[in-house]
C-alpha cells in the first residue's frame, strides 16, 4: 500500500489492539462449530470485537471454506477472508494474514478452535513483557480433552526431538495458539522458508536466536475430529524441515531495511527516531516497520513489505531529512544480531490518539 495516508485512515488502523489469523483448509464442515467457541469467548468479554480483526486465509480448499467463513464472519465488525490460489500450507496461509494485519499484536489460531480462545486475554497480557506469547498443553495449569491417544504421544515425541534439535526449551512447539508483537512477527515470518505444518518450530528458532523474549501461557485443548493432520507422516515431514533449517539448507532471505545516520554528530539518536517514526506513520503503514536506534544510527527494518512501498519510505526519508545519511540496506541475520538485543526493542510507531 503506497502514497500518503489520512489521519482518519490510521486512528482506524491503530485502534485495533489484536489481529486472529485463523488459517483454513477444507475446513467448512468445521468452521461453524469454531465460530460458536470464538462467539463464547466474545460473550464473555475474552475478545473485544471492537479492538479485535478476525483474518481466515483459505489454503486452496477443494471445500466451501471460503463461503463458508464469510458467511459466518459477517457480523464481525473487523473481518478479512483472503482465499489463496492453491494449497501452499499452514505457513504460507499465516504468512499471509501476517502481512494484511493491523492490530499492535498479531496472534493465530487453529479453526476448529480447539483451543479455547478464552485464553486470548492470557497471550495479550503475556506479550506486555515479551515478543512472543505461546499456548502449552504441556503447563501444570493447562487442561488437555481427548482420548486420541496416538495424536498426543506423537506430539509428546515430536516436542522431545525437536527441543533436543535446536534448543528452544519449550514445552509445547506445536499448539496451534500464538501471538506476537505485531513488527516481531512480520520479521519472523519474513526469515522463515518453511510452509508447512513445522513453520512455528522455525519461527521460534529464529526468535531464540535473535534474543526475543518468549512466554508459555496455559490452555484448553480438546480434540476436535475431522483434522487434516497426519500424526506419523505430517511428524516425519516436520522434523524433515526442522533439521533441513537447523543444517542451513533452507535460504534465509535479507531483510530490506534504511539507516540514517548524522556523520556530523549534531542529532541525537532520540530525536532522529521521533523524526523517522513520524515520516512512517505518513508514508506507510506503522505496523508493517520497527524502528530500532543503534549507536549514533536509526535503522528502520522492512519485513514484508513490497520494494516499490521501501523505495517511497526512501525517498521521503531522503528529502526530509538532508543533510543526514540515509541508506539503504539488506540485512542478514547476522546484520540483524549486530544491533544488539532485540526483545522490546521491535516497536511499530504510533499515531497520536491511536493505541500502538
Amino acid at each position: 500500500m503506497t502514497g500518503a495516508r489520512t489521519y482518519s485512515q490510521f486512528s482506524r488502523i491503530m485502534a485495533l489492539q489484536l489481529s486472529i489469523i485463523v488459517p483454513a483448509f477444507n475446513e467448512a464442515p468445521r468452521l461453524a462449530d469454531g465460530m460458536r467457541r470464538f462467539e463464547a469467548a466474545v460473550d464473555d468479554g475474552a475478545v473485544d470485537l471492537a479492538r479485535t480483526e478476525l483474518l481466515v486465509i483459505d489454503d486452496g480448499s477443494t471445500d466451501k471454506t471460503a463461503s463458508v467463513a464469510r458467511k459466518l464472519l459477517a457480523p464481525i465488525p473487523h473481518h478479512r477472508v483472503v482465499t489463496l490460489p492453491s494449497n501452499r500450507g499452514k505457513g504460507a496461509a499465516v504468512r499471509t494474514g501476517v502481512t494484511l494485519a493491523a492490530g499492535e499484536y498479531t496472534a493465530f489460531m487453529d479453526a476448529d478452535m480447539a483451543i479455547d480462545p478464552q485464553a486470548v486475554p492470557l497471550l495479550v497480557d503475556g506479550l506486555d513483557t515479551n515478543d512472543l506469547a505461546i499456548g502449552s498443553r504441556a503447563l501444570t495449569d493447562s487442561m488437555v480433552d481427548t482420548t486420541y491417544a496416538l495424536r498426543s504421544l506423537m506430539g509428546r515425541l515430536f516436542n522431545r526431538l525437536v527441543t533436543t534439535g535446536t534448543g528452544l526449551h519449550l514445552h509445547d512447539t506445536q499448539c496451534g495458539f500464538k501471538a506476537f508483537r505485531t513488527p516481531v512477527v512480520r520479521l519472523l515470518f519474513h526469515l522463515v522458508r518453511i510452509d508447512r505444518f513445522a513453520f512455528d518450530v522455525e519461527i521460534l528458532a529464529r526468535a531464540r536466536r535473535l534474543g526475543l523474549d518468549i512466554t508459555e501461557v496455559p490452555v484448553h485443548w480438546r480434540h476436535v475430529p475431522g483434522s487434516t493432520i497426519h500424526p506419523l507422516h505430517d511428524s516425519v515431514s516436520m522434523l524433515a524441515d526442522v533439521y533441513r533449517s537447523r543444517l542451513g539448507m533452507l535460504a534465509t532471505p535479507p531483510v530490506p531495511a534504511i539507516a540514517v545516520r548524522d556523520r556530523a554528530g549534531r542529532a541525537s539518536t532520540g530525536a532522529m527516531v521521533e523524526r523517522v517514526k513520524e515520516l512512517l506513520v505518513t508514508t506507510l503503514d506503522g505496523m508493517r516497520a520497527a524502528v530500532v536506534a543503534h549507536r549514533t544510527s536509526v535503522v528502520v527494518l522492512l519485513p514484508l513489505v513490497e520494494p516499490q512501498d521501501v523505495a517511497t519510505l526512501y525517498s521521503a526519508l531522503q528529502a526530509d531529512l538532508e543533510p543526514l545519511e540515509v541508506s539503504r540496506r539488506a540485512m542478514t541475520v547476522d546484520a540483524l544480531r549486530s544491533l544488539g538485543p532485540l526483545a522490546g526493542r521491535l516497536q511499530a510507531p504510533s499515531v497520536p490518539g491511536g493505541s500502538g
